[in-house]
């Protein structure tokens, strides 16, 4: 299984130009534009876009046509989420509603003295939710990757303040281990993403989508250590623009299962079904732009 290695692209310098074009021009405009940077990511950045086609192509079984009209829909959709958040960093989080009556289920597990864990998926705009959530009663910690700009990482913190909301960065020390460990022990919320695999992480393989795939396991390992309530959450666009919808599922277990490694593989197990089920019902918006499932090798399209 590939892994993933990259950051936000644009540089330090584009994403605070950005910015100042986004706190003072109306982001509708922005999206004018976007049909144009999609198709020089089409034709520039062809390896991530292939990723996109073999995945509609292979996994999804769409025809050639309906693949190729997928990718660049799908990059559409990814430049727009992108763009929200950068809409917020630029002061203007009032305009965006998140729906959906599995929210206030979200805060009943932050009203809790259990820890939680949050699992969620490069799948719409999960990011999102962490600056229009509000205040949350539980501290909640967001596993980020550590190799992001400079920029990226400040905007984050700043558009999380508040919200009592803190990062914990992935890098290759392995000290975020430590760090995840201490939070659930001591009854926090922590979410992160459970579809990439790091190295030096626990990890098993999985049939998703009718492919082998590796995912992260380590996770349930910890949150069953003490007892954590783990669900999966996912964000997802809509078509009105600055509505995003929320979906929310526990992740059980039947507790007969012995043994540390075992229960982590079920969770897992869980985790994936629930992901499946998702990304099947939006195939679009699932963004993981590199060769999830090592189909470039096998590929004949």
């Amino acid at each position: 299984m590939p892994e993933w290695k990259g950051q936000t692209e644009g540089g330090d310098v584009n994403q605070s130009v950005l910015i100042r074009i986004l706190k003072r021009v109306d982001i509708r405009v922005i999206y004018c534009f976007l049909p144009f940077v999609v198709l020089y990511y089409l034709i520039f950045k062809r390896k991530r876009a292939r990723s996109i086609y073999l995945y509609l192509r292979r996994i999804q079984g769409w025809s050639y046509f309906r693949a190729k009209w997928g990718t660049y829909r799908n990059h559409v959709l990814f430049g727009k989420f992108l763009i929200d958040r950068f809409y917020v960093y630029a002061g203007h989080k009032d305009r965006f509603i998140v729906d959906g009556l599995e929210k206030d289920l979200v805060f009943k597990y932050f009203n809790t003295e259990k820890p939680l864990v949050m699992m969620s998926a490069h799948l719409g705009n999960f990011e999102i939710s962490s600056y229009l959530c509000g205040h949350l009663p539980k501290k909640l910690n967001v596993l980020v990757f550590g190799g992001e700009t400079k920029q990226m990482l400040r905007l984050r913190r700043l558009a999380m303040q508040g919200n009592n909301i803190k990062m914990i960065m992935v890098n290759e020390d392995m000290e975020h281990i430590f760090h995840i460990n201490d939070v659930i022990r001591d009854c926090e919320a922590i979410t992160l993403t459970g579809d990439r695999t790091f190295t030096g992480r626990r990890n098993h393989t999985y049939e998703f989508l009718g492919r082998k795939a590796v995912f992260p396991t380590g996770i349930y390992n910890i949150a069953d250590r003490y007892n954590a309530d783990i669900i999966a959450m996912f964000v997802l666009g809509t078509k009105k623009n600055f509505h995003y919808k929320v979906h929310v599922e526990p992740i059980s277990i039947d507790p007969q299962i012995k043994g540390r490694e075992a229960r982590a593989a079920a969770y897992g197990q869980k985790y994936v079904e629930i992901l499946e089920r998702i990304v099947k019902e939006n195939p679009l918006q699932w963004f993981n732009f590199y060769d999830f499932w090592n189909l470039e090798g096998n590929a004949q399209d």
